[in-house]
Order: structure tokens, then sequence, then C-alpha cells
């Protein structure tokens, strides 16, 4: 594999300063990259995720990939937001008398997701529209108790709230507790296959009360630090159980547990009873780039 001229990009995604959020590699115009090299370029730079714009400047629409180091994502937030970042600071205005704030759509392979950013002079904020959420379904008794016990979790830590499966991009298992939130962990060998049984993607263990959440890949060995596809549903949930009112933005904290504490802003976008969209921003921090020899 030769990666000569290859560009890439270190960001800091839903952070208070470089070094803190979530990183972020941004790989750009690299449309002629196979799948195979794209996930060994994620492997090479081992964050949660890495982003591939896959064309140039110009576009009404940019064709973006997103990859673990395990899979390509059909969705993600946290590179989606850091992308938007990189396209402003590439491709947007660069004189006075412009507006600043800037519109994106990023093509994935399943949708396409409009963005906005803007240039907070050393910085940048970016916000996605993630659209209606799904409600998937609720977890009877049973599979509660089964859940809880693979979270190293019992009843006493749960808040009292039914556990249900939301997405807007993702499905995720929204898991509320009311305490022992940094005891949470994945305990169980093939967890994804437990979370399959509802079609459930991944986990999002979230402190009602604190607003504080915490999320793993499916083997549990690697804590996500700020994730932007959990908090459309996280936001849905709390609204759908009325602890967040809507068109009133609200901070969802996460990453304190691995020394990289993150926020991300929400708000969740209402007409009278129905969501019409959940809205996710934060800021994002350029920390380098990388050209690859």
């Amino acid at each position: 594999m030769l990666f000569k001229g290859i560009k890439a990009k270190l960001v800091d995604v839903f952070a208070r300063g470089k070094l803190t959020g979530n990183g972020l590699t941004v790989f750009w115009e690299c449309g002629d990259l196979s799948t195979d090299q794209m996930l060994a370029l994620t492997r090479e730079m081992r964050q949660f995720e890495s982003i591939f714009l896959l064309d140039g400047p110009g576009n009404e629409e940019y064709q973006a990939r997103i990859f673990t180091m395990e899979e390509e994502l059909s969705f993600a937030g946290h590179p989606l937001i850091g992308l938007t970042a990189h396209l402003h600071q590439e491709y947007g205005p660069q004189e006075n008398g412009i507006p600043e704030e800037q519109e994106w759509r990023i093509r994935l392979a399943s949708r396409t997701v409009r963005l906005v950013s803007v240039n907070k002079g050393g910085h940048y904020s970016a916000a996605m529209d993630q659209g209606p959420p799904e409600f998937l379904g609720t977890i009877g008794p049973a599979d509660r108790k089964e859940y809880l016990a693979a979270l190293n979790l019992t009843e006493e830590d749960a808040a009292g709230l039914d556990m249900e499966v939301i997405s807007t991009g993702l499905p995720y298992l929204i898991v509320p507790v009311a305490r022992n939130l940094d005891k949470a962990r994945i305990t169980i060998p093939h967890f994804e296959e437990l979370l399959a049984r509802h079609c459930a993607k991944f986990v999002y263990v979230l402190d009602v009360e604190t607003r504080e959440g915490r999320t793993w890949d499916n083997a549990g060995m690697v804590e996500d630090i700020a994730t932007g596809s959990a908090a459309g549903p996280a936001a849905a949930y709390l609204h759908k159980a009325g602890l967040v009112p809507a068109n009133r933005p609200f901070h969802l904290e996460q990453g304190r547990m691995t020394g990289r504490p993150s926020r991300m802003e929400v708000v969740v976008e209402s007409d009278g009873d129905a969501v019409r969209n959940i809205r996710v921003s934060g800021d994002v921090f350029v920390v380098a780039t990388i050209d690859f020899a």
C-alpha cells in the first residue's frame, strides 16, 4: 500500500481546547483509496474513528466515508463535526465582509447530512442536523436485568426509567442510571449479540440527572470520548421522559472517565408534540497536519 502524498489533519472535537475532547483524523482528497487502505489508515491512527473526504473544493455536497478500526459506519457524529471544521478552514471564506457562518452538506452511503460551521477565531464551532429520532422499542424486565448485569450495574444503580433503543442514524440502547456511572463497563464477550436482539448497534449509559454518558466499542476495550451519534438518541430519550424541554439548548457531558472531558450541545427542535430535528454541536480545535511519506 502506497500512501505518499495523502494529507491528513488531526482535530479535537467537542473540545474545550487543544488536547481535550475527542480526537479525529480527517483525510482529504483521497478518493482513489480503496476500502482496505482506508481501514489500514484508520488502524494506523488508532482513534475511535477516522473520516475520509473523497472529493475536492467547490461541491454542493461533499462525499465522505467513516471508519472505526473494525468497520465502516453508515453515520457518526464527531467525524462529521470535525470534517465540517476542516471544510471551513480549507474552503470557507477568507475575506472580511463575507458571512462567517457556512452551510455544508456531506453525503454518506445512506444519507446526506446538513451542517453549519462558524470561525470562532482560533477554533471552529460546528452543528449537525440529525433529523427526527426513531423510537425502536423498549426493553422488557427479563432483558433489562441481563443488560444491567452485562454493564456491571444493578437495579439500585438504575434510574427507574425504561431502557429504550433510539436512532438518529445509529441505533443506541439508552440505559438510564441514577448513580455509579463510573463503575459501568461491558463485562461479557459478544455484547453486540445481546444488543442485536433489540436492533441496537451500541449502548449509551446515561446519568439522567447530571446528563453525562458513556459508551464503548462492543468488545468493551475502548471507551469513546464524545459520541455525537449517541447525543441525538440521548436527547430524544431525555425529552420523551420530560427531563429536558424542546427548543432550548442543553449540554451532554462525556469523556471524564478517559481523562478527556468533553461537551456536546444539543437542541431538541419541536413543533408542538412532534420532534422534527435534533441538532448536535460542539467546538473543534485543529491540532496538526500530516503528510504521509
